[in-house]
């Protein structure tokens, strides 16, 4: 190569070929996880996956991934949209619409809350696309109108009431803008993503494959998954509050199968809805009795959330494998878990769709809001 000293190269003598099974051979690849093993000649990445997706599965998956080719330029003013629409300029946040009109869907047709509404629940629709399942927005966005009506008929009082406390306190006006902030961080992360989505067409275990994703590594991207677990844990109190009128008719009232101790006195976190909100969200899911939303248990990990959030992880960017702990554990960390940085990845996935679909819940309460109730938001 004409260098006299290469930084970390070492000299194989009586070179034979690169790939005669002596060291290791990986073949890495930006949209799949990286395939370990014996070098067959023909026999990559791409068409392995091929193989193992069928042409359905393979084509839905590249459709995707080159939905993240078109979004990922556009992540500065899909930012930017965010940015403008949290600050209540709208001047500007029309002007950013302009700039994404490429994108077809996004525009703003009026100044009116309800048109702005639509113009940012376009642009989180798009970013989200690529990333979720369609399914599984459709059937909530068209359900959770219908679950409002039915509440505001059956207890009008009761549901006003919770309404009343979710704007008064600007509790549904922050989880919100919380929400919506997290979209263009997941766009930001299209590269570790790609391989992640892989995993929605085949049942192959996580625990067997390869550590190596990409360049990316775990310190880019641990804030945003504890972000999004800070971000479902407000959505639970919205989804509590409507599951409490459902089925006891107040929005504060927890099944006594939760709230009540051993000795039949009422727990003091679970006494109301603003007592619940201080719950930490491993205990949030154990309040919530059968739910009218079905949340994924696998997108839900809360020890590893505390482990990102106490810095009580390490991270080997070699082998790309995280070990992190949650358990107080004083000078010592002797409980600790192993996953690979694929692994992470997936959980974080999941963990976005599981915020994804709650937003739906949020738009139903921010539009009752706008049309039932004529309140500005």
């Amino acid at each position: 190569m004409g260098c006299d000293d290469l930084m970390g190269a070492t000299e194989i003598k009586d070179f034979k070929g690169p790939f005669t099974g002596e060291n290791h051979f990986l073949e890495l690849h930006l949209d799949f996880p990286v395939l370990v093993g014996k070098y067959q000649p023909g026999d990559t990445v791409f068409f392995r996956v091929l193989e193992a997706l069928g042409h359905d599965g393979f084509h839905h998956l590249k459709f995707r991934l080159d939905l993240l080719n078109k979004l990922y330029p556009k992540q500065r003013d899909l930012s930017r949209l965010i940015v403008q629409y949290k600050r209540n300029d709208i001047r500007a946040f029309e002007k950013v619409v302009d700039n994404l009109k490429d994108l077809h869907s996004i525009e703003l047709k009026s100044h009116k809350k309800q048109d702005i509404l639509a113009a940012l629940y376009s642009a989180t629709s798009i970013m989200s696309s690529p990333l979720t399942i369609h399914a599984h927005n459709e059937e909530l966005s068209k359900e959770m109108p219908k679950m409002l009506l039915l509440l505001h008929s059956r207890n009008n009082e009761a549901l006003g009431e919770f309404f009343d406390s979710i704007i008064d306190s600007s509790f549904l006006k922050t989880t919100h803008l919380e929400c919506i902030s997290l979209y263009p961080k997941l766009i930001k992360l299209d590269l570790p993503l790609r391989p992640a989505l892989y995993y929605d067409y085949t049942e192959e275990d996580l625990s067997a494959v390869s550590m190596r994703v990409s360049t990316s590594d775990f310190d880019t991207c641990n804030n945003t998954y504890k972000d999004l677990a800070e971000v479902y844990s407000r959505q639970l109190v919205l989804v509590a509050g409507l599951n409490n009128l459902l089925h006891r008719g107040d929005s504060d009232l927890f099944s006594d199968s939760v709230r009540l101790n051993n000795k039949g006195n009422v727990i003091k976190n679970l006494s109301s809805l603003n007592d619940y909100a201080n719950v930490d969200l491993g205990c949030k899911l154990n309040a919530i009795d059968d739910s009218f939303f079905k949340f994924n248990l696998d997108a839900i990990d809360t020890k590893l959330r505390n482990g990102i959030a106490h810095f009580k992880y390490d991270y080997d960017a070699a082998m790309q494998i995280i070990t992190y702990s949650s358990a107080k554990e004083g000078l010592f960390r002797e409980q600790t878990i192993e996953i690979t940085f694929i692994t992470f990845m997936r959980k974080m996935l999941l963990l976005f769709r599981e915020v994804h679909s709650l937003n739906h819940l949020t738009k139903a309460l921010l539009y009752h809001s706008i049309f039932i109730l004529n309140k500005d938001v």
